[in-house]
């Protein structure tokens, strides 16, 4: 009989454990992988849910709620509010003359006499007060309040009838101090007056 030595290896046609043929290979069948799928599932799903029900989860919840909410009222006011037709339609008046300086083309208004006011003969450029509704309502928010004229301008107006108009008039107190305000103006056979 042989002895073992340490270094001896046995000989390779023995005692050897089966190996695997082609057709046999470690491979996890079809029911393992499906087992294994629905394990990583249902324990991320544990975890959404516990987010979910958890105060984080209520707290996004809420986030979105609101966000959908202020969403909702910004379209709801956006379709109800006003359009300030008045103030982006200018008012133009031909001359008694006709066009005396050219043609006019879509969107400009015919050419002013130097005379007229407004013109370059060292006349004032402001219209006086009771030609437009916007000069009527600067002016007197600034007799009211106690503003210079040149301190009030008139932002917007808009038109509420065919003899009513809203204008916002801003004014400069000073100091950086502005303050707004709607003056609503009624034409009658005198001109527009404050109503």
């Amino acid at each position: 009989m042989a002895t073992l030595r340490p270094d001896h290896r046995p000989d390779p046609g023995r005692n050897r454990p089966a190996s695997a043929t082609p057709n046999q290979t470690n491979r996890p069948t079809a029911l393992e992988v499906l087992a294994r799928v629905t394990g990583v599932a249902r324990s991320a799903g544990r975890r959404v849910l516990a987010a979910a029900t958890g105060e984080t989860g209520q707290r996004l919840a809420r986030a979105a709620a609101l966000t959908v909410l202020l969403a909702v009222l910004v379209t709801a006011l956006y379709d109800r509010g006003e359009v300030p037709t008045a103030a982006a339609q200018q008012a133009v008046r031909p001359s008694a003359a006709g066009n005396q300086g050219g043609s006019a083309t879509d969107g400009t208004a015919p050419r002013k006499d130097p005379a007229e006011v407004g013109g370059l003969r060292g006349r004032s450029r402001v219209a006086p007060v009771g030609e437009r509704p916007a000069a009527v309502a600067a002016a007197w928010y600034a007799a009211r309040n106690g503003v210079p004229r040149a301190k009030v301008k008139p932002l917007q107006q808009d038109r509420l009838s065919a003899t009513e108009v809203r204008v916002l008039v801003l004014a400069d107190l000073g100091h950086g101090r502005l303050r707004t305000a709607l003056v609503r103006l009624r034409h009658g056979l005198d001109g527009w007056r404050v109503r």
